[in-house]
């Protein structure tokens, strides 16, 4: 089986960043604990409208980093009872999410 790689950017509304930081911060230890974790990092972004102005910061947004050791440990990630009480916080919370699978080039 090979290697998953995702990464999953969640944008929130401004009123629910809060909440969002801290509902995201809670996956982090419980999914270290699944046995086919590799990688579950939680990063946050400040949207940077123009690289030539570093300093000018826009929207916040939380990005996860993973690594799995195959499909079907991500299928049971999924499926663990906190992802979906997780799903259930963000709900009407976000501008936006977006998850992507990464294939090394």
């Amino acid at each position: 089986m090979s290697e998953v790689k995702i990464v999953a950017t969640l944008t929130p509304r401004p009123e629910h960043i809060d909440t969002i930081r801290k509902a995201a911060q809670a996956m982090v230890p419980l999914t270290h604990q699944e046995a086919g974790c590799l990688q579950y990092d939680l990063h946050e972004s400040r949207a940077i409208p123009d690289v030539r102005e570093l300093g000018n910061e826009g929207r916040v947004s939380f990005v996860f980093i993973e690594r799995w050791t195959s499909e079907e440990a991500l299928k049971q990630h999924v499926a663990m009872p906190y992802h979906d009480d997780f799903l259930e916080t963000l709900d009407g919370k976000l501008d936006s999410i977006s998850v992507q699978r990464l294939t090394k080039l």
